[in-house]
């Protein structure tokens, strides 16, 4: 049995000083690996010249009873449930459409 801290370390580390080198690695990474992303960030601002975070709000939706464009309306609603489906548009029967 090792008598002082000398002998002790000669023979290796303990459980207790390799599980906190382990989790002090870990974080150590994980705040470098966040600086360089916000780094990245700035650069790409900087580079394209606008920020990232302001996009620009999307134009509303369409109104669904709109006249002219009511049947264009309908079958691109068709088509997309059909391809969904995996069947033909001619199988389908669309009862109604209504926004949600």
């Amino acid at each position: 049995m090792p008598s002082n801290a000398i002998e002790s370390a000669a023979n290796g580390p303990s459980t207790v000083q390799v599980v906190l080198m382990g989790l002090v690695t870990v974080f150590v990474v994980l705040v470098c690996l966040i600086v360089i992303i916000k780094v990245m960030g700035l650069i790409m601002e900087k580079v394209s010249g606008k920020p990232q975070g302001s996009a620009a709000p999307a134009p509303a939706p369409a109104s669904v009873t709109a006249g002219p464009n009511r049947q264009q309306l309908v079958a691109a609603i068709a088509a997309a449930i059909a391809e969904d489906m995996g069947c033909e548009v001619s199988h389908l029967k669309i009862h109604s459409i209504r926004r949600l």
